[in-house]
This record gives structure tokens, sequence and C-alpha cells, in this order.
């Protein structure tokens, strides 16, 4: 019996790749996001420690100077995060739209395994009705022989 051959075998292969890379972009979308959100944090924690600073020194007493250069700074931490989140949101929309591609890539190739799955059954199914007929034609053979044998 010939071994099954699945003719959009090369196709097949070229959907898993497509759903891989997929997959891979998607997996670096979310580490974008994770690097944005601990930036995020770090110019949070940047932003308490230097207000926190800013009232430790108010309270000594300190030049006006120097009081513009904490929150020129403050401030400056303020526009980072503000520019941050604003990158998460474009990083979250584009995952969304990774995620729908891999969604996408995915049920094209299970669309092509369950085609393959099935011509194997078939496969499977005809070679085991061919083989039958040939068992079928074999015992047939046998009983002719023994019947004309016995007639001799």
């Amino acid at each position: 019996m010939k071994k099954f051959q699945f003719k959009l075998q090369s196709l097949l292969k070229y959907k898993r790749h497509l759903e891989q890379v997929a997959k891979q972009e998607m997996a670096k979308t979310v580490a974008d996001i994770q690097t944005c959100e601990q930036r995020i944090t770090g110019l949070q924690k940047d932003r308490i420690s230097a207000t926190d600073q800013l009232e430790s020194q108010v309270e000594k007493g300190m030049g006006a100077g120097q009081f513009n250069r904490y929150t020129e700074f403050i401030t400056a931490l303020d526009q980072s995060i503000i520019l941050e989140r604003n990158k998460k949101n474009e990083l979250e929309k584009i995952l969304d739209d990774k995620r729908e591609a891999l969604k996408q890539r995915t049920i094209e190739k299970k669309s092509l395994e369950r085609l393959r799955e099935k011509q194997a059954r078939e496969y499977t199914h005809e070679m085991i009705r061919e083989e039958q007929k040939s068992l079928d034609e074999i015992a047939s053979l046998k009983t002719a022989r023994e019947v004309n044998n016995e007639h001799i």
C-alpha cells in the first residue's frame, strides 16, 4: 500500500510558518507593552521621589532657581508619562491587530489541516476497500479452484 500524499502539504507548511511568524510578532508587541508599562512605572516613581524632595527642600527653604528646576523636572516627567501612556495605547491597538492576524492565520492553517485529515481518512478508507476487494478475489479464486478440483 502506497503512502498517503497530501497535495497541498507545501501550502500547509507555509500556513504553519505564517502562523508562527504571527505568534512571534504578537509576542514582541506584548513585550513592547510590558517595557512601556515598566517605563511608566519608573517615571511615576521618579515623579513621586522628585515631589517628595521638592517638599522636603521647600520646608528647609530653597532658592527660586532651584524651585523652578524641580518644577520643570516634575513637569518634564509628567510629559514623559503622558507620552509613554500614548505609546502604550498605540501598542495596545497594534496588539489587537496582531491578535486578529494571528486568529486569521490559525483559522487558515486549521482549515488546511482538517482538509488533510479528511483526505487521509478517505485515502485510508479507499485502501482498506481495495484491500478487501483483493482479499475477496483471492478467496473467490481459492473457492473456485477447490470446487474445480472436487469435480475432477
